[in-house]
């Protein structure tokens, strides 16, 4: 299987194949977990072309920052 990203929240990370999937793991994270600790530990990286993006949160939801909101 070919990772095409990989998607770290609060330090834990999650190898991803696709958008749909690094959104699904963003969906099952309780955004109340961002009160308790830092965004800081939370980005998302191309492993195709090695750039980072950060994640933040919209109300109740987790988006990646310069992507689309989905």
């Amino acid at each position: 299987m070919d990772f095409t990203y990989k998607l770290t929240m609060f330090g834990f990370p999650d190898l991803c194949v696709s958008l749909e999937d690094v959104y699904r793991h963003l969906k099952q994270i309780p955004v109340a977990r961002a009160n308790l600790e830092t965004l800081d530990q939370c980005y998302l990286i191309d492993l195709k072309t090695g750039e980072k993006f950060d994640i933040a949160i919209d109300g109740e939801r987790f988006y990646i920052v310069g992507f689309e909101k989905l």
